[in-house]
């Protein structure tokens, strides 16, 4: 019985276990079939997703395309704008550019055909003025003098506001006496202010002689401007002009006239501004900033203080120095390196006025002058030149210029001092030489720099094309009366300047600031022993700045360029008369 019991427990474990057993692989099965279920859903959802977010992609892709793509457009659409008006700016400002050097060309030529008869003009009352006349009379020529000459001031005023357009400016600098430049200056006054009962009190506190370098023409124009502004606007009272060196040139030029007032001083540097004044003194309007814009050429500063009824007072503050030399060369209307004296001149001048006012001027100092006013006659008077001392031409002449007949006086007679006579700015002394003229004559002709060029200490010989007994006083003191000798250097010096001056240009072009220092310290020395100190100046600029940066002097390239172009001409001009 017990047995039976324990195998009765034994078979109701055992049934218990198969119980449990099948309970179990039954859980299992639901727990598979459930996490099979949840496995699939999880799929199912996890492939929607994948679907989701490759959809999302793809969108934000295409979006990002076509996104893309109307940026690209936009900024292709940007960019040939761009071009476009880039384009557009560029002709616009070729456009401008000709118009500016058009109206420039047009004011030139206007200029050179008002000096020319103005130079007749103010030749004849010149020749007046040693005349015996009343006091009224006199006061009328006195009067018409100071007309011609404000008409020529107006016109170098033009000028100068055409070139400060065209930023072409470029300093011509020599040395010169600043007594002389102001002495010139203020007889241009004298006669105006004593028509007006103006006192003209001149204060000159510099030593003398006071030799210094500069653009004289500049200098002269900027002192002109503001003394005539000066004279102009004062109808009484007095007009003082003081110089003084303090570093600087210092110069002050003060009146007791009208004045301006502070909403007009504000206004009073710029283009075509004037000032309201009850004198209703006429003016262009662009005198000051004409003016303002030379100063700041010369590196300088100007200032202008004024009160209304009681006058004005204008500062100018030029870096100028004190060279202690005792002779200079003032070109500001003729240029030589010799005086000469001429009983028979020859003149080529194709207008009739200008041409019989300087006939009767020398021939009244006792000249036997022979004019051409014909194109058709030059042949014939070159066939007879070397009857003559002296030429004098124009520049311009209908059919023939100036230069042509320089050539034709060459071949005939090399020894002929040929001077050029034009109204044409942009033609320097230096300029004039190195094309073979003895010098340079500017209209409007002043008769007592003509009388100048006449009565020198001339013994009668012929002189050399560039107008002085020796050209090269340098190489005769080393070589003495050997020409061969002179003429080999020459050859040589003709030859190693083409290359130098080849050089030069590279490194101008390159802007190698360094290289051309060195270039201009070895090779300035050389020109000065040849006597062409004129064409030094700038190379010894930059010899003299060969410890500073490039910064100290940004506008090297614009004037080396302009000194290799002289250095060309002089090399020409030696090369065609001496070699």
């Amino acid at each position: 019985t017990r047995m039976a019991g324990i195998e009765q427990q034994v078979r109701g474990l055992i049934f218990a276990e198969q119980n449990i057993s099948l309970r179990i692989s039954h859980l299992i099965t639901q727990y598979y079939h459930e996490a099979m279920e949840k496995s699939k859903k999880g799929a199912d959802k996890s492939e929607a997703l994948t679907r989701r977010i490759f959809s999302f992609a793809l969108t934000v892709g295409i979006l990002s395309l076509l996104l893309i793509l109307f940026i690209v457009l936009l900024i292709v659409n940007d960019l040939n704008k761009g071009q476009k008006a880039r384009s557009d700016l560029i002709r616009e400002k070729q456009r401008n550019e000709q118009l500016i050097e058009s109206r420039h060309k047009l004011l030139l030529t206007v200029s050179h055909d008002i000096k020319t008869p103005l130079s007749s003009m103010m030749g004849y009352m010149e020749m007046w003025e040693s005349d015996e006349m009343k006091d009224e009379r006199r006061r009328e020529l006195n009067s018409a003098r100071s007309s011609a000459r404000h008409i020529l001031n107006m016109l170098s005023n033009l000028l100068e506001f055409s070139r400060m357009e065209r930023n072409r400016g470029v300093l011509r600098k020599n040395r010169f006496d600043m007594h002389v430049l102001m002495e010139d200056i203020l007889d241009m006054f004298y006669p105006l202010a004593e028509e007006k009962g103006l006192q003209l009190r001149y204060q000159n506190h510099l030593p003398h002689p006071f030799v210094t370098e500069s653009d004289q023409t500049l200098l002269k124009q900027i002192l002109v401007n503001v003394i005539s502004n000066s004279v102009k606007y004062t109808p009484e009272g007095i007009v003082t002009i003081d110089l003084r060196h303090e570093k600087q040139l210092v110069v002050t030029i003060t009146d007791t006239g009208i004045g301006i007032g502070e909403a007009e001083l504000k206004e009073i540097f710029k283009p075509f501004s004037r000032v309201g004044n009850p004198s209703k003194s006429e003016g262009s309007g662009f005198g000051l900033y004409v003016t303002r814009g030379l100063v700041e050429a010369l590196k300088g500063e100007i200032t202008l203080s004024s009160e209304k009824g009681k006058g004005t007072c204008v500062v100018i503050r030029l870096p100028l120095e004190l060279f202690e030399e005792n002779s200079t060369t003032n070109n500001s209307h003729v240029y030589t390196s010799g005086g000469i004296t001429a009983e028979k001149i020859l003149i080529f001048e194709d207008d009739p006025s200008l041409g019989n006012m300087l006939r009767e001027y020398l021939s009244r100092q006792g000249c036997r002058v022979k004019l051409c006013s014909d194109p058709r006659d030059v042949n014939g008077f070159v066939r007879v030149v070397s009857s003559f001392d002296l030429v004098i031409t124009d520049l311009q002449m209908r059919e023939v210029s100036g230069t042509e007949i320089l050539r034709f006086i060459q071949d005939k007679d090399p020894l002929i001092p040929v001077w050029l006579m034009t109204a044409h700015d942009d033609y320097t002394p230096e300029r004039a030489m190195a094309e073979g003229f003895a010098g340079l004559l500017a209209k409007p002709v002043r008769l007592e720099k003509l009388l100048t060029l006449i009565s020198g200490n001339y013994k009668g010989e012929r002189k050399d094309i560039t107008g002085s007994e020796d050209p090269f006083p340098g190489l005769t003191a080393l070589f003495g009366n050997d020409r061969e000798a002179i003429r080999e250097i020459l050859g040589e010096f003709v030859e190693s300047a083409d290359k130098d001056m080849s050089t030069l240009s590279d490194m101008i072009d390159s802007h190698r600031y360094r290289e051309a220092q060195q270039i201009c310290h070895r090779i300035h020395p050389f020109y000065s022993q040849l006597g062409a100190e004129t064409l030094t100046t700038e190379m010894r600029r930059m010899d003299r700045l060969r410890e500073e940066e490039e910064d100290a002097w940004p506008e090297w390239e614009d004037a080396l360029r302009v000194t290799v172009k002289q250095v060309r001409e002089f090399i020409a001009a030696i090369r065609r008369n001496h070699l």
